[in-house]
């Protein structure tokens, strides 16, 4: 048997083989692969001084650009963030050099990175009351033929309940028309473009200025690193299919068995046939992240058409004897003892709860008291700033932090303007002659002082908010507009303000993290587990799974299975319902894969 220390040496061949080669290039790299160590690598053979060209470095998370930047700036090369090079995200690669430079002279645009940015929110007038959506809780598709822009509601958490009144009524539709006319209103009369509205203007100046597009990249950049690529969508793809055909070298990085936005229109085969356009692909097999048990699980995740050889783990825990862990979990309760055991599990072995993981597709799946925070309420604007004090009464990643001091600071702004809704904050500082700082810092000592959200019924929280919101004018002695700025409890009146805030004030998981598997794309943790529901869905799913024909409506189901079990290091763990525990107990065993039983 090859000894671990020669299948480390062929797995940085590989490694060394994507550093080398000269772009055009396709890599599929497995998940643990070093993906990011390689494009850094590849990054630093650049020279320190003399280059009049650049390298861009792009991906689709502000996650991934900071991985690069620490690995650039510990290899002491903090050169290679700077001119001529780039390193973000790309977004912000397309607009500033696909659209910013060719905007014509009398044309205004304004870049937001979400709808929330303004405020932007749908209303559908319902049978007894209006439904409100975020514009932000759309997704929204562009057809490259016709140049028609749809719209789809997505199936996050916070717009569950009212999606469900709204499929009740049979109102989806007229929400989905409704949020496309407010958008194009936005982006046309207004200016404002938020990364959907970039790649059509991308995309639109490539037609128009093709020349002129391809000449100030060939000028800047040797070559353009797209890293992540299975997230690339339909309209990504199509630029990236201009700029090779006007002889931009691309080096096209990702792992099409990790594309789960195909709401977005990130189809994993059009990702492959893009990449096939530019080199055979470069395989990245060595897994440097999972057990042997976590790798076998993974190949039995993918399709047959694209079956191959479980990758090969080769880190710390390659010899690592740990099979998954399978829990029987049917009702929410047995969700919460299947947490319970998972801990018990992983401290076993230990994992300290910092390293454990609980991921489910949906929020709404995830364990009572577990549900990640890091999402306000999608309405009303009482329940966002309620949200808002909630989390920063405790100490939440900076990401968080800024979410909630930019609902602060919208809430502070409309207390005491009208007309607030369609401008960013900026825009309606220089309206109302304010300072921009001094405005944030406002609304972050008015936020210190709110209420807490563990007593009394959510009027009463309004009513003591508003007191606070009244209390810190942007101006001294200033005069509210108007009243209709003021927080209202409206159908929530006597709940619970954390129950409305829907922040969680702890519970059966402890100190470990729970999220939607979305949100840890490019993360890893030692113990994971995963949540499978008990639905109309999961049979069908998991049937899928067990033949290796992955049709249309659940490949993407597979596939998001297919992340959350990918992010384990040392234990994975699967809570799964009766319906299938058996099937997949019987299928992982055949696949050769050993598994463990646990009781709740």
């Amino acid at each position: 048997m090859t000894s671990i220390e020669q299948r480390r040496t062929l797995a940085i061949k590989q490694q060394q083989r994507v550093v080398d080669t000269a772009a055009p290039m396709y890599v599929q790299a497995c998940p643990g692969a070093g993906k990011t160590r390689v494009i850094v690598e590849r990054h630093l053979t650049r020279p320190t001084t003399g280059a009049r060209r650049g390298r861009a470095l792009v991906s689709f998370t502000n996650v991934a650009c900071a991985e690069i930047q620490q690995r650039c700036t510990k290899s002491t090369r903090g050169d290679l963030l700077r001119f001529p090079h780039f390193v973000g995200t790309i977004d912000t690669f397309l607009w500033r050099y696909l659209v910013r430079p060719f905007i014509e002279p009398d044309r205004r645009r304004h870049r937001i990175d979400s709808w929330d940015r303004i405020n932007a929110v749908v209303t559908v007038r319902g049978k007894s009351h209006d439904h409100k959506i975020r514009l932000s809780d759309f997704q929204f598709r562009h057809d490259l033929d016709t140049g028609q822009c749809t719209a789809q509601v997505q199936q996050s958490n916070r717009v569950y309940p009212v999606l469900r009144q709204l499929k009740e009524e049979g109102l989806v539709q007229q929400a989905e028309v409704e949020a496309v006319r407010i958008r194009t209103d936005y982006a046309r009369h207004r200016g404002y473009v938020t990364g959907h509205e970039i790649r059509v203007l991308a995309r639109h100046y490539l037609r128009t200025r093709h020349a002129d597009v391809v000449s100030l990249l060939r000028t800047r950049f040797e070559e353009i690193i797209i890293d992540e690529a299975q997230d690339c969508s339909n309209l990504d793809l199509a630029i990236l299919e201009d700029l090779r055909d006007g002889y931009i070298p691309l080096v096209f990085i990702g792992d099409p068995d990790q594309a789960i936005y195909e709401f977005r229109g990130a189809e994993p085969d059009s990702v492959r046939a893009f990449g096939a356009t530019l080199t055979e692909p470069i395989e990245l097999t060595g897994n440097w992240r999972s057990t042997p048990a976590i790798c076998q699980t993974a190949a039995t995740l993918r399709p047959r058409r694209f079956a191959r050889p479980a990758d090969d783990p080769i880190g710390d825990h390659h010899d690592d004897a740990m099979g998954v862990l399978l829990i029987r979990a049917n009702a929410p309760s047995e969700v919460d003892a299947a947490v319970t055991t998972f801990i018990a599990q992983a401290r076993d072995l230990d994992i300290p709860a910092e390293q454990q993981l609980v991921l489910a597709h949906a929020g709404r799946r995830l364990p009572k008291g577990s549900a990640s925070s890091s999402q306000p309420p999608a309405s009303p604007a009482a329940a966002r700033v309620a949200w808002a004090a909630a989390v920063l009464s405790d100490s939440p990643p900076q990401r968080t932090r800024d979410v909630a001091y930019d609902i602060l600071e919208r809430a502070l702004i409309t207390f005491w303007y009208s007309d607030t809704d369609g401008a960013t904050i900026d825009v309606l500082c220089d309206r109302y002659g304010l300072d921009r700082i001094a405005f944030r810092r406002q609304a972050a000592r008015a936020g210190s002082r709110l209420p807490g959200v563990d007593q009394g019924t959510f009027t009463e929280w309004c009513k003591a908010a508003n007191s606070v919101l009244k209390q810190h004018p942007p101006n001294p002695g200033q005069t509210r507009a108007s009243q209709s700025g003021s927080l209202r409890a409206g159908t929530a009146k006597s709940k619970a303000p954390r129950k409305v805030a829907a922040v969680s004030a702890g519970g059966g998981a402890g100190e470990i993290r729970a999220s939607v598997i979305h949100q840890v794309k490019g993360e890893q943790a030692d113990a994971v587990l995963v949540i499978v529901p008990e639905d109309d869905r999961t049979t069908g799913m998991v049937d899928a799974w067990r033949s290796g024909e992955h049709p249309p409506e659940v490949a993407e189901s597979l596939r998001v299975l297919y992340v959350a079990v990918t992010r384990a290091r040392r234990l994975l763990a699967l809570a799964l319902p009766d319906s299938v525990y058996e099937p997949v107990q019987n299928h992982l065993k055949a696949e050769g894969v050993t598994t463990l039983t646990a009781e709740t």
